[in-house]
């Protein structure tokens, strides 16, 4: 799979004596990937094998060509990535362009070329206009824009999203939808999510984790048709519903 954007060979990864993955086995391509999963799926700490904040135990991971178990490797993926956790720290007293510049410079980018960046992935983000303003000062959907832009003003190949629209307003939502829709014209997105409407609205593909298994990797289209498997009564998308079926018949196997 020469083409994919990462690749898991045989991974392992545990915590202490808690194993997490036992020889994962996982490709991500190009577009924008959903990752779906109930609550210790996995998911978490796979975004974490992938930013190279962990290393797996066993096996190999790479990620754009390079190999997470060295530490040049680690360094290469790094320069390359761009990450977005579910709760990030922005200084409220710094002013927006001065914080994207720095997370700029601190991805690798020299002070000059940092302003110009920031500059740029803000404008990207319809947030030029809060350039001057003082992080504090900011809505949560600003916030949220701002904190995106730091994480593609170095022009990371891959993106990587913990849960970006979780607490934002409909209208907020949907529109950060069709930035990443956008942005996914440059750059490959990796987007975890619990919400399946985002994955619904916006992902070419998807990656379903339970306790340390990808039960399923495919088109959205082919995780709804598992719908017809779930109770025509139960409320919700069709890909809620292929979803839920998913879920249904693994643990009516006996392997949840």
């Amino acid at each position: 799979m020469t083409d994919a954007v990462a690749l898991c060979e045989v991974v392992s990864f545990q915590y202490g004596r808690r194993p997490v993955f036992s020889e994962l086995d996982l490709s991500i391509g190009a577009g924008i990937t959903g990752l779906l999963g109930p609550n210790g799926a996995g998911k978490s700490t796979l975004l974490g094998l992938l930013g190279t904040r962990l290393i797996p135990r066993q096996g190999r991971l790479s990620v754009l060509g390079a190999d997470s178990g060295t530490v040049a490797g680690r360094e290469s993926i790094r320069r390359r990535i761009g990450v977005l956790p579910q709760r990030y720290p922005l200084v409220g007293s710094m002013k927006v362009l001065d914080t994207v510049a720095y997370a700029a410079w601190a991805q690798g980018l020299s002070r000059p070329e940092a302003y110009p960046a920031a500059e740029a992935a803000l404008h990207d983000l319809d947030a030029a206009d809060l350039a001057g303003r003082r992080v504090r000062t900011l809505s949560g959907g600003q916030r949220q824009r701002v904190g995106l832009a730091t994480a593609i003003a170095h022009r990371p190949d891959l993106l990587i999203l913990d849960e970006p629209t979780a607490g934002l307003d409909p209208e907020i939502r949907i529109a950060l939808r069709r930035t990443l829709r956008a942005m996914s014209s440059r750059r490959s997105i990796l987007l975890s999510t619990h919400l399946v409407d985002d994955v619904l609205a916006i992902c070419d593909s998807i990656i379903v984790l339970d306790r340390g298994q990808v039960l399923f990797q495919d088109s959205p289209s082919e995780l709804a048709k598992l719908a017809a498997d779930a109770d025509s009564d139960t409320p919700g998308s069709e890909l809620e519903k292929g979803y839920e079926a998913l879920l249904v018949q693994r643990r009516a196997h006996g392997q949840a």
